[in-house]
This record gives C-alpha cells, structure tokens and sequence, in this order.
C-alpha cells in the first residue's frame, strides 16, 4: 500500500527541505508544487492528498489564491490545508483562513513543532 501523499505548496529551499526529511521519517510521500494551476489540477487527480502545507510567503504565485483553489477542487475528498506564515503578517494569516486554510501558524511553530503539524493534519478529521 502506497503511503499517504501530503500536497507540499512551498518554494523556499530551507522549509522544503526540513519538511521533505520530516516526511521522509514519518513514512509519507510528498508531491512538490508551486503553482495554482499545478496544485488544482493535482487536487483533481484521482490520488487526491488528504493534507496540503502552504507557505504564506509563496514566490511563485499567490498563496492565499493557491489555498481558495485548493478548496475549489472538483475532489471530494476533504483536503486538510495547514498554512504557515511570518507571525507579523496578521493579514496574509487571516486572508488564508477566510480563503480555506483549517489553521495556519507563524514559521517559528511551524518550524519547531512540524512532525507534531504533519501528525495532526494526516489524523482523520
């Protein structure tokens, strides 16, 4: 049996690694994007990720955009979204939530506690 994929929406090098590796040690496989298009036609695929982790401070594309597609998806499975973001940015973190995010936490948290996030997210809702 495959291992439960989680959507990683993420373009900075530091985070992608430290969550892969995470990932890697709980014994779940990843798919890596960084565009809204990519992710919304991943998410409409037939292994549709159970749980998504998104960058706030996506380069490549609107992340609060990428979440309100990621929600759109014609999928009917639920998707678990966890957002992380600069704790400064009260907005950007408010807009995800309002855009479908189910929580979102500042990069320190994201950072110290992220096997605890991933375990949490990948739990039946």
């Amino acid at each position: 049996m495959a291992s439960p994929i989680v959507l990683v929406i993420v373009d900075d090098l530091f985070f992608l690694a430290k969550i892969t590796t995470t990932l890697q040690h709980l014994h779940l496989s990843s798919k890596v994007l960084t565009q809204r298009a990519a992710v919304q036609d991943y998410a409409n695929t037939a292994h549709t990720p159970l749980f998504a982790l998104v960058d706030l401070t996506l380069r490549a594309d609107d992340a609060v955009a990428v979440i309100r597609a990621l929600r759109a998806s014609t999928n009917t499975e639920p998707i678990t979204i966890l957002a992380f973001g600069a704790h400064v940015a009260v907005d950007t973190r408010q807009q995800a939530l309002e855009a479908g995010a189910d929580r979102v936490v500042a990069k320190s948290v994201f950072a110290q506690q992220l096997p605890e996030l991933i375990q949490q997210g990948m739990a039946p809702q």
